[in-house]
């Protein structure tokens, strides 16, 4: 039965409404197709009421009548009280839909809000390693070259390690300045390879501190952390997980009942109760009738008394 009252129509009524109707194309923009099959719900079942709210949800209201027919399709309902249960089972599954839904927008909030909390002190340092690695890895390509490091090459990686007070690297920069001084191209050679492997040695805490960062900020992406950052806390979270946990206890309380409906068991258990007293003891089985004959333990007690 439709929950929807058809309005009646007299005969001119109905005459300009097929009048209407011819010139008539049906809805044109995506909203008016979507309001226009909402309203064709099978058995005009919350009809195109709920298509403003499945917006605002960012619910297609298309998914939602597909789900109504497919259901009724399945399950092959009659009308009257299976009809009811049928409603109800869609709108289990849609609120659970709908959780889960839900759960997923709070989890992707979660995530964006807590990697950049963390990723942002993450990349800051990794940044920074790279920004001190890059004068050793310029003045190691320079090196590489046959003619060698020019002057601004010397002096650029000289006044990046103007801070650092260790010998080695003061070291460094006293032969790296004699590079430029020095004409006799088999000296310049020895003495590039030796600016090399001093080079490679100042460099490696500094590349094995950029390369650690680097690699942990990039583990903040993987799909452990993400799983990580995504698990519920927050008690909307966890209130969302109870509700669905919910209507799937109601979605099942709904199919054992539309079970019990389709095998009869209502109809059995009406015929069992028929013929009872509405008295607090009902049972009147054989087991509960008193015997007309004495038994003989009562019947010796009685002839005992008499002849006392």
């Amino acid at each position: 039965m439709s929950l929807l009252k058809s309005r009646k129509m007299t005969g001119e009524s109905l005459a300009a409404h097929q009048a209407n109707a011819r010139q008539s194309h049906g809805p044109a923009t995506p909203r008016g197709q979507a309001e226009s099959a909402a309203a064709n719900l099978r058995h005009g079942f919350y009809a195109s009421t709920r298509v403003g709210a499945f917006a605002r949800l960012g619910e297609d209201p298309l998914e939602y009548a597909r789900l109504v027919d497919s259901l009724f399709d399945d399950l092959q309902s009659r009308a009257g009280l299976e009809t009811e249960l049928v409603r109800q089972m869609v709108e289990a599954l849609w609120v659970m839909q709908r959780s889960q839904r839900m759960q997923e927008g709070l989890a992707v909030k979660r995530i964006e809000k807590k990697a950049l909390q963390e990723s942002f002190p993450l990349n800051l340092q990794a940044g920074r390693a790279i920004e001190l690695l890059e004068p050793f890895e310029r003045l190691e390509s320079a090196l590489a070259r046959p003619d060698g490091p020019t002057a601004e090459e010397v002096h650029a990686f000289s006044t990046s390690r103007e801070e650092a007070e260790d010998t080695s690297t003061q070291e460094f920069l006293g032969r790296l300045e004699s590079l430029l001084q020095t004409k006799d191209k088999g000296e310049r050679r020895a003495l590039r390879r030796k600016l090399r492997e001093d080079l490679r040695q100042l460099k490696e805490p500094y590349f094995t501190s950029a390369w650690r960062l680097t690699s942990i900020a990039k583990q903040q992406d993987s799909p452990e952390c993400l799983a990580a950052l995504a698990a519920p806390q927050e008690e909307s979270s966890l209130f969302l997980q109870r509700m669905e946990d919910s209507h799937l206890r109601r979605f099942c309380r709904i199919t054992d009942t539309l079970i019990k409906l389709r095998s009869g068991f209502m109809a059995c258990q009406k015929m069992k109760n028929e013929g009872r007293s509405r008295k607090l003891i009902e049972n009147t089985g054989a087991i509960d009738i008193m015997p007309d004959v004495k038994s003989d333990f009562v019947s010796e007690n009685h002839e005992t008394a008499a002849t006392l």
